[in-house]
């Protein structure tokens, strides 16, 4: 009875042990599309990836505030394209994470069309109506226009 135990316990250890990384083959076909898969293709040229040395994407909340109006438009235009400037002569990197952080909202606000912001205040939950997403993809396409050429 007890070898029986000790034989459990180590059969119990010794799968513990065991990796459970998947092999997964990579490619590009001839129209630039990336194409993943856990078998390899047949007469492609691919690349072997195990699963757990991909980096997962960012996920996340994008922060969708609601527009406030301003007197005039144009001028904050000219103010934000001075601001960026200046920031991308000072400072390089912060200008990239901008850069960064605008592509990822970018991204999430095209992806996905049921979004919530937090309110500061409450802590609420509110869901974003489309005008507000429509109005937060303007806004972070103009940040890429700035920070990302």
């Amino acid at each position: 009875m007890f070898n029986l135990r000790l034989f459990a316990l180590l059969l119990c250890l010794s799968v513990s042990h065991v990796s459970f990384a998947t092999v997964i083959y990579t490619w590009v076909d001839k129209d630039g599309v990336s194409h993943y898969s856990q078998q390899p293709p047949e007469d492609v040229d691919s690349k072997k990836v195990y699963s757990e040395d991909i980096e997962p994407a960012q996920v996340g909340y994008v922060p969708v505030l609601p527009n406030t109006p301003t007197s005039n438009q144009a001028s904050s235009q000219s103010d934000l394209a001075q601001k960026a400037a200046l920031i991308k002569e000072k400072d390089a990197e912060q200008a990239a994470s901008i850069c960064e952080s605008a592509k990822h909202s970018l991204n999430v606000l095209n992806s996905y069309q049921n979004l919530h912001r937090t309110n500061k205040e409450t802590g609420e939950e509110i869901v974003v109506t489309e005008e507000e997403r429509l109005e937060q993809i303007e806004k972070s396409e103009e940040r890429i226009k700035l920070f990302c050429q």
